[in-house]
């Protein structure tokens, strides 16, 4: 850790830091990003909590015109831009591709046109301690910090920009999956992320996870960075629906009409979903109470003339999708967020990592206090929280969802916030941390839901007050056909709860492996 004492605006001071972190030991900053480190202050930011307008800048000579400021700062289309959310974005924009560090020095920022939004690589930000160096936003902002685009930003979705794999390809463990193609692989190269999907739960959600691809060979063949956690194999689809009649499979480009079934356990997509039919990748181009008008769009689908039997599973597109505007390897450090409906969202991101960081919802009025959430993760992977507190007002809850994998919070405190890994999220892990919880709402401190798996909750301290339920697993989506994968464990957990509280709702369905835990009721 670099002690706030030793910190100092120069550039070649913080690159000498940088680099001898790296030497010594574990480093600030991951060894390929760059040593560069830009002071917000230096470039305008002032910090006093206060809201101060571009336009104090041309006041104080530091831009003669707006014109040359926007010259200088062409993402400032308006006045309303606060001086310290431009010198951010200025900061970002002189970071060279390999990324860097933005310090913060003590003071409270506050943006006033909108999020503190990264949606850049190799991002690094750095304060003087979470009491001291604060970012917030003006009361009509929603979100404090936004790493990414949200939800389906920057995926490929068309049906026709989609990797069909091979039906028995997929397994949980493996590698990687082979493509129907081969020629596909001069689409892919080592570094690309992708979102390996597996049908979905109806045709919302996604089920599956964010990767990186290792390497790429002739056989079509897609390795990962990261072995495969679940089984996405066609014989595990999270299909949402069925034909109810033999069909033919059209000419490429051209459509079929299919009939579906109808009744519980059975749902329609929208029109423009890609979708597999058993393996068959198809857009939807048209919907009926009981029927889809299917467009093949080839991407290794069956020659035209094969017939599809009856019964076969429809389910969102089975298929390796790439992913063009993810934000990936970003890092906080001592600093607090504030924000009004949600603190931190870091949906469609990948390997993030919080230290000795402070979140806060703090709702600006009524509005704000019914909706939002602390933490959003809407799919993403790598979300690494080590000795940071979440602080809500009313209590409030957080959601990892759709498929979020790799979250842990190890040694954090919880201020009257939950944790909730739902939607199939998976291989998430709650340590060493300490809540204090004051119920009715949220229902659950720790919400573990059934769609996930391989879940880890050790060692932990929670007090809770009129809580309904400590650890749940039903609060969760309920129409999936396949449910997760893995154990979910609580293991040396020191639990005190007052008031009506069930400490355990655990589904059936889950493999549960619940060990030791001191429960004191009163």
């Amino acid at each position: 850790m670099i002690s706030p004492t030793h910190l100092r605006r120069s550039k070649r001071q913080f690159g000498w830091l940088t680099i001898a972190l790296i030497v010594g030991g574990r480093s600030l900053v991951a060894e390929s990003v760059s040593s560069t480190v830009i002071n917000v202050k230096d470039l305008g930011a002032i910090g006093d909590g206060n809201m101060h307008g571009v336009k104090e800048w041309i006041k104080n000579g530091r831009y003669a015109s707006m014109r040359e400021l926007r010259r200088a700062c062409p993402f400032v289309q308006s006045d309303e831009w606060s001086v310290d959310e431009a010198a951010f974005e200025l900061a970002k924009s002189k970071l060279p591709a390999t990324g860097g560090t933005i310090y913060f020095p003590e003071g409270r920022y506050v943006a006033a046109h909108g999020s503190w939004t990264v949606k850049k690589d190799h991002i690094h930000l750095l304060g003087d301690g979470p009491e001291k160096s604060v970012l917030s936003t003006a009361a009509k902002i929603n979100d404090a910090l936004v790493l990414s685009g949200y939800r389906h930003v920057g995926w490929s979705n068309r049906a026709g920009d989609q990797f069909p794999f091979q039906p028995d390809s997929g397994k949980r463990g493996d590698a990687g999956v082979i493509m129907l193609d081969p020629a596909w692989r001069a689409d892919f190269q080592p570094g690309d992320l992708v979102f390996i999907r597996n049908g979905a739960c109806r045709f919302d959600q996604d089920y599956g996870e964010f990767n990186e691809v290792a390497a790429v060979d002739d056989t079509g063949s897609l390795t990962f960075k990261h072995a495969l956690s679940r089984d996405y194999t066609l014989g595990c689809v999270n299909w949402a629906g069925t034909v109810t009649t033999e069909f033919t499979m059209p000419k490429e480009s051209r459509t079929v009409s299919v009939v579906t079934s109808s009744g519980p356990g059975n749902f329609q997509p929208a029109t423009g979903e890609p979708v597999s039919v058993g393996n068959q990748l198809f857009e939807v181009v048209g919907t009926g109470k009981t029927s889809l008008q299917l467009k093949n769009v080839g991407r290794g689908n069956a020659p035209p003339g094969t017939k599809i039997p009856a019964e076969t599973k429809i389910a969102k597109s089975r298929a390796v999708i790439k992913l063009t505007q993810s934000t990936r390897d970003f890092r906080a450090e001592k600093i607090q967020f504030v924000g009004h409906r949600k603190v931190l969202n870091l949906s469609n991101s990948y390997e993030m990592e919080f230290v000795d960081c402070r979140f806060v919802r703090q709702p600006a009025d009524a509005d704000d206090a019914k909706a939002g959430l602390t933490i959003d993760g809407d799919g993403g992977r790598w979300a690494r929280f080590t000795r940071c507190t979440l602080q809500a007002s009313p209590p409030w809850g957080m959601q990892f969802a759709r498929s979020f994998g790799g979250v842990t919070f190890d040694s954090c405190t919880f201020e009257d916030a939950n944790v909730a890994f739902t939607e199939f999220s998976f291989d998430c892990e709650v340590k060493n941390c300490a809540f204090n919880f004051h119920g009715p709402n949220p229902e659950a401190v720790i919400i573990t839901g059934k769609s996930g798996g391989d879940f880890r909750i050790t060692n932990n301290r929670i007090h809770a007050e009129n809580a309904v339920y400590i650890f749940d697993s039903l609060l969760d989506i309920q129409s999936q056909k396949h449910g997760g994968e893995g154990r979910f464990a609580i293991h040396g957990n020191t639990i005190e709860s007052v008031g009506k509280t069930q400490v355990f709702r655990i589904s059936s369905n889950l493999p549960s492996d619940i060990g030791t835990n001191a429960i004191t009721a009163r």
